[in-house]
């Protein structure tokens, strides 16, 4: 799941390199859900009803777009070392952290994350590939979905 600005669809590069960047908190991987395990709705109603990092604030979801990335694709690079499935649970309700039995990690290669984790090639191939796989998604369904979501946990 991508942000999608005003200056990167003016630019028309959709989705841009930095949604496919990592950062130090990363460790290495990129954080996906896996698409036999969600709908598209799902994903961006988790994300809407999860908190922004270290802030009690709800991530913005309207501005989302979600693209594909096929497993047969990410294996071909050299950078990626696999994919792994990590669904999240969390035993007790706690209002903004949000269960995702679609959870998945794009793991990096080790030389890949000692000389730069954002290897431009690489990120470059992996938009490139995201965007010819653009998936349709209903917001009405998603605006539900979040209220429920994050109703849910504040109502515990």
């Amino acid at each position: 799941m991508v942000l999608e600005s005003a200056r990167d669809k003016k630019n028309k590069r959709l989705p841009a390199i930095s949604s496919f960047s990592l950062s130090d908190n990363d460790h290495g991987n990129l954080s996906v859900d896996w698409e036999r395990k969600t709908t598209p709705e799902e994903s961006i109603a988790r994300f809407g009803a999860s908190y922004k990092f270290g802030k009690k604030e709800y991530k913005p979801y309207e501005n989302r777009a979600i693209y594909a990335l096929d497993i047969s694709f990410l294996n071909s690079l050299s950078d990626v070392e696999g994919v792994i499935y990590d669904p999240i649970f969390y035993s007790q309700p706690v209002k903004g952290r949000v269960n995702n039995p679609a959870h998945s990690l794009i793991r990096f290669n080790l030389a890949l994350e000692e000389n730069g984790i954002n290897d431009p090639e690489t990120l470059l191939k992996i938009r490139d590939h995201a965007a010819k796989q653009k998936v349709s998604y209903d917001l009405e369904k998603v605006h539900a979905m979040v209220d429920k979501l994050r109703n849910k946990v504040s109502e515990n």
